[in-house]
């Protein structure tokens, strides 16, 4: 190798990508890297699934009303 410089195999290990799946597999973002995109920005918390699913429904139910109701026909008009 070069004076200063690795051979691929000194950090073959390192970029192989074994470390970052390990962070996926054990949810533990200290033991190597993994990737975010800009949408990591608009994170404000970090829910239980229940917390983020009861919220989902929630907005969809609050956009249905209030944007599409006018498009709901009640069955009396049908």
């Amino acid at each position: 190798g070069k004076p200063g410089g690795a051979e691929f195999s000194e950090v073959a290990p390192l970029v192989s990508g074994a470390r970052g799946k390990l962070v996926y597999e054990n949810g533990d973002p200290d033991h190597g890297i993994w990737t975010a995109g800009q949408i990591v920005g608009l994170i404000k918390d970090i829910p239980t699934c229940e917390v983020l699913l009861k919220r989902m429904v929630k907005e969809a139910e609050d956009t249905i009303r209030g944007r599409l109701e006018t498009m709901i026909v009640s069955e009396a008009k049908l």
